[in-house]
């Protein structure tokens, strides 16, 4: 029967027994678009030397194929091509350069800076798991824990196969130290959880006292209340630098019909400087209920920038918090002298 098979083979297509390219060009065969065989040699009789088939690592098998240049890239930049190219076996859901051009897309970001990004190890290994599994391995339902440790969720129904949000186009190529399955979407890992907030890493937490809080207010995953407490402090900071500083000019400067008022904590109880407190009271009230409000999207104590300096930056709050706590030590200071030698604030200097 083999005898026979051969010469109506011979007939059909002209070619002789044994000729390598009726298999090689078969549709049931992926030989075509993936390297790990070696082709046969031809004799000059036009028939087939036996060779025996070799199948190369993964590394190998991705480098001459030709669809997978961005994962080389990426394989090489992170440091993993030796890991898919030694004896230990992995199953990698290699993406294709098409399915990376989607994620490129999709990011917004060029190639180059896709290489660049500091997880971009996570992310390969987001794609490999141990061992060597077999398409007929794969079960619905199931989950392939990759090596970069997260969960790999299988899906199988209407004839596809997906593996996270990916879908695997070509399986079980084989290699001499595991199997690939190409997909034609980059897998992303979840990010990580965050971690909680933390009080004593935000901006006022500074030299020499660090994190000073002694009563505990602030409480740790408690955002809302920090930026709460902060930007009342950044508020009293801003009160007290403006009455440590009117402490001190109100020595030289007088209002009009303000020249009979006292310097210093008098001028509260005197008319007609008790009405100008009392309107200033109400004043920075309405202000403070009506349009200095803390928006929960901006930094606690950014209420606008209406000169347009643009200054609201790390720096200039810190600096900020430090001139208000030094204002509330100055105000205080000035007040409770006053209150003992019956002296403002510049005759306590000798003025």
């Amino acid at each position: 029967m083999a005898i026979i098979g051969m010469f109506f083979q011979d007939g059909l297509t002209g070619s002789a027994w044994g000729d390598w390219s009726l298999y090689t060009a078969s549709p049931l065969r992926a030989v075509g678009s993936f390297a790990g065989y070696q082709a046969p040699q031809v004799e000059k009789s036009g028939r087939a030397a036996v060779v025996a088939r070799r199948a190369e690592n993964i590394a190998a098998t991705a480098i001459s194929n030709g669809n997978f240049t961005i994962l080389v890239k990426a394989l090489q930049k992170a440091g993993l091509v030796e890991t898919v190219s030694g004896e230990t076996p992995y199953t990698v859901f290699a993406p294709t350069d098409a399915a990376f051009a989607d994620l490129l897309k999709e990011l917004g970001v060029t190639a180059e800076q896709l290489l660049a990004n500091p997880d971009l190890k996570s992310i390969l290994l987001y794609h490999v798991a141990g061992g060597t599994t077999m398409s007929s391995s794969l079960k619905d339902g199931m989950r392939v824990t990759s090596a970069q440790g997260g969960q790999l969720a299988v899906q199988i129904g209407g004839g596809n196969v997906k593996v996270g949000r990916a879908t695997v186009t070509a399986a079980d190529v084989a290699c001499s130290n595991g199997v690939i399955h190409v997909i034609d979407k980059v897998l992303l890992p979840p990010a990580a959880p965050a971690a909680p907030f933390d009080p004593a890493k935000q901006i006022g937490a500074m030299a020499p006292l660090g994190f000073f809080d002694p009563l505990g207010f602030s409480k740790k995953g408690d955002k809302a209340g920090f930026n709460n407490l902060q930007a009342s402090e950044i508020k009293h900071g801003r009160v007290a630098m403006m009455a440590a500083l009117g402490a001190v000019v109100q020595h030289y400067v007088k209002f009009p019909g303000f020249e009979s008022v006292p310097s210093g904590l008098g001028a509260v109880t005197t008319a007609p400087g008790t009405y100008g407190f009392a309107a200033l009271f109400l004043v920075s009230g309405a202000l403070e209920l009506a349009i200095w409000t803390q928006d929960e999207k901006k930094e606690p104590g950014n209420f606008g920038d209406p000169a347009g300096l643009n200054m609201y930056n790390p720096e200039m709050r810190e600096k900020e918090i430090n001139n208000g706590r030094i204002g509330m030590f100055s105000a205080i200071g000035i007040i409770a002298a006053e209150a003992l030698s019956g002296k403002d604030g510049m005759n306590q200097l000798g003025f």
